[in-house]
């Protein structure tokens, strides 16, 4: 089909600190970008979530502002983009009756346990493609949820669920955020699963249609293009998870192809022709039918930098920015004196899956410095990135020599590089590291007609710039990250028996909090 020189899709990228809006041209080229801020709170231990009517606020905000840039443009199409697994109700009025719980929420662990005690683990992960946990049984968290309000019966989905609903009235979820539910039938990504749902024991919850992620959910709302502030209506796309969206934008489309993002947590993705067993890593199927996803997804990696920033050090003047951060962990040698960083801090999935796990300090001494503590912390992010591609090595044979980087922390060239440094493979850092918003408007035009499938979307984008980064040549370096890396690989083994108390120790009541901003 041929459109107009000034049409343009709008893809939303909906995330747990941000929602980013961009207009793209039909072959993934940007025109504009904005983004408004999200702030997670943590009322209770282990409860991180966002306001709904906070979120929709974003979206229409973030909307409004780049759309006022785009003056002539004619916004055909939306595809949504969101985090996951990040599960909320819904009540029959079309209102969110819970919080959105994003994907390091914990509330849910106990129901976990006693859900693994009385299933069988392995028969679970063959049904559902995905390890017994709290990030791929999302559908629990729901639970929980529900047993904290009326007997009603609720809708079940996840914040892409609710955008899309604000968006064209339609309650939907694709198969990407369907796999992470617990429920989905990984033989059927096309339909939840008989056997899985009952051993949920989730009759109370009603779940969302399943519906691909590059399919029409409907058109706009009056009030949502009223909300938007278009002047016509526009089809909307399913949508889908964010890492699936940027590994369509980075055209992760075929058997072996990788990359790692890089923002609230980190997240080493693969394509694979079907999911392994693997139980380092989550497997959801790709936007790309016949495609599959495999994720090892450490999960504040990212976030772990900002709450170093805002947290730890709030009023150095030298810490105000990512920019600012790097040049102060810049200032300290490779292995910052022997100081390591675990960034569990909350919790972890990728490779432990340990709800219960903490972040540490390790190594220091009286001639520690901020600038040492601060290094640790990226260098913390990048020992786990080379842990997840030892595994990765370890499950196919295959070494992932070369990786390309895209998310928020890719404004760090500093922290790329100290990835190379420690993994010793070749980082190529994205120029424009939010590509999930790029994605979501591929999908949007799959599902206007533009292009015959987001197979076929991804072979005729534009190529995403890069700057290529290479692992440093001097020896007393690697040797450093060498050792250090080893002591990483031991430190939560040595540390596990120690979470349970710590956690115990912590549940001591409610608390106010505003955890990002």
């Amino acid at each position: 089909m041929a459109y107009a020189a000034k049409t343009a899709l709008l893809g939303l990228d909906v995330g747990t600190s941000s929602v980013k809006a961009g207009l793209f041209t039909p072959d993934g080229g940007a025109l504009h970008r904005h983004r408004v801020s999200l702030n997670v709170r943590s009322p209770w231990p282990g409860h991180l979530e966002l306001d709904a009517d906070e979120v929709w606020n974003a979206v229409t905000s973030a909307a409004r502002a780049v759309l006022a840039r785009a003056d002539g443009i004619s916004v055909e199409a939306i595809g949504v983009a969101a985090a996951a697994p990040t599960p909320v109700l819904m009540g029959h009025d079309g209102q969110a009756m819970s919080p959105i719980c994003t994907f390091a929420d914990s509330r849910a662990a106990r129901d976990l346990a006693s859900f693994a005690e009385r299933v069988d683990a392995e028969a679970y992960q063959r049904l559902t493609g995905n390890p017994i946990a709290v990030p791929t049984c999302s559908l629990l968290t729901g639970l929980r949820l529900a047993s904290t309000l009326a007997s009603e019966p609720l809708w079940f989905g996840h914040l892409a669920s609710l955008v899309v609903y604000r968006l064209t009235g339609r309650w939907v979820m694709d198969p990407t955020n369907a796999a992470f539910t617990g429920a989905l039938d990984i033989a059927q990504p096309g339909t939840w699963s008989s056997e899985a749902v009952p051993l949920l024991e989730a009759p109370s919850l009603r779940l969302p249609e399943l519906v691909p992620s590059a399919e029409a959910a409907g058109r706009l709302t009056d009030d949502a293009m009223r909300q938007l502030g278009l002047s016509s209506s526009a089809v909307v796309a399913a949508g889908c998870a964010d890492t699936a969206a940027a590994a369509l934008a980075v055209a992760c489309v075929e058997n072996g192809d990788a990359f790692e993002s890089v923002g609230t947590s980190g997240v080493l993705t693969v394509c694979r022709d079907k999911p392994p067993a693997a139980k380092h890593a989550m497997n959801r199927p790709h936007v790309v039918p016949g495609r599959w996803l495999s994720h090892a997804a450490m999960s504040s990696s990212g976030a772990a930098v900002s709450w170093l920033r805002e947290r730890v050090l709030p009023d150095t003047p030298s810490a105000r920015s990512l920019a600012d951060i790097s040049e102060l962990a810049e200032s300290a040698p490779a292995g910052c004196g022997g100081v390591v960083f675990l960034p569990y801090l909350a919790g972890e999935r990728s490779p432990v899956w340990d709800s219960t796990a903490r972040g540490a300090w390790v190594g220091m001494s009286l001639e520690t410095t901020t600038s040492h503590l601060t290094r640790s912390v990226f260098e913390g992010a990048a020992y786990g990135l080379r842990q997840l591609l030892e595994l990765e090595t370890g499950l196919t044979g295959d070494a992932v020599t070369e990786l390309l980087s895209v998310g928020g922390g890719t404004n760090s060239a500093f922290w790329s590089s100290i990835k190379a440094d420690v993994t010793g493979r070749v980082i190529h850092r994205a120029a424009n590291g939010d590509v999930a918003a790029r994605g979501a408007a591929m999908l949007a035009a799959c599902a206007l007609g533009v292009h015959d499938g987001p197979l076929a979307a991804a072979r005729s984008a534009a190529r995403i710039p890069t700057s290529r980064i290479a692992p440093s040549t001097v020896t007393s370096i690697r040797e450093t990250y060498d050792v250090m890396y080893g002591v990483y690989t031991r430190l939560y083994p040595a540390l596990k028996p120690l979470f349970a108390s710590l956690n115990n120790a912590d549940q001591h009541g409610p608390r106010r909090g505003r955890l990002a901003d």
